[in-house]
């Protein structure tokens, strides 16, 4: 199978390829699908009506409502995709939510499910419903959206960094599967400045947002990760640049997490 053509000056796919996004209405989301759209690339969001009546993508976007950890709605959903699109360039996962640290000891069984079901079920579910249109393509790429706490779990959050962790060995596990007529990576943002911090787009509140400035200290770049520092490394897993990068992790995170 011949790779890709690469064109040097450019990072991401190329222009008129069709990309879906997950989660793209929020912080990471919009940020990444405005990148695409001003790189030519058609682009569908599938996301919560909650957080589609919230944060509209722009008119040219194809908006799908969906529940990712709804196995009956995603299917919908794809389906729904597969009618306007008969095949998918690149797929990309931003889903996820975070509800409250606590220890694993005083955690409720309903909070950990919850927690699962909004990160690893619905890549899971998500992923298995792309690959159909993925493979049709050709040279389809997919991301997922991890997290570092998937390798560097912090106290009271063990219950998001597991369900991050088996992100990261889906990918793997998708990756190896898959190739060579898809590519599945992953990206493992640090602590973003987005809507994330109190719970995610399209839910409740849960707790008061992280003083941006005072855990900027702590990174070596002396500053939060914002939503545009996702954009880059998800494009560059998306396009022709990284046609033999396939079962990886990529740490964007400023520094904090070296291996």
């Amino acid at each position: 199978m011949s790779s890709p053509v690469f064109d040097p000056a450019r990072l991401g796919p190329p222009p008129g390829a069709r990309v879906a996004v997950v989660g793209g209405c929020g912080g990471m989301g919009r940020q990444l699908v405005q990148g695409l759209l001003d790189t030519g690339v058609a682009v569908a969001v599938l996301d919560l009506p909650s957080s589609l009546a919230q944060n509209p993508p722009p008119a040219q976007v194809l908006a799908i409502a969906m529940d990712g950890s709804d196995e009956a709605s995603v299917a919908a959903a794809f389906g729904t995709l597969g009618q306007h699109w008969p095949a998918l360039d690149g797929f990309v996962n931003l889903a996820g939510f975070f509800k409250g640290w606590q220890p694993i000891a005083e955690l409720s069984v309903a909070v950990f499910d919850e927690i699962i079901a909004g990160n690893l079920r619905c890549h899971f579910l998500c992923a298995r419903a792309a690959l159909p249109l993925l493979h049709r393509s050709g040279q389809g790429a997919m991301v997922s959206v991890a997290s570092t706490m998937a390798v560097d779990v912090v106290k009271g959050y063990t219950h998001y960094g597991a369900a991050k962790a088996g992100v990261v060995a889906l990918t793997k596990g998708l990756a190896r599967e898959n190739a060579p007529r898809v590519r599945v990576n992953a990206v493992a943002p640090g602590l973003t400045n987005t809507a994330f911090l109190t719970g995610g787009t399209g839910r409740e509140q849960i707790f008061d947002g992280i003083d941006a400035d005072k855990y900027g200290q702590r990174v070596p770049m002396k500053r939060m990760a914002e939503p545009q520092d996702m954009t880059g490394p998800i494009l560059f897993l998306l396009g022709p640049a990284a046609a033999f990068i396939n079962g990886e992790m990529l740490i964007v995170d400023g520094g904090v997490y070296t291996q």
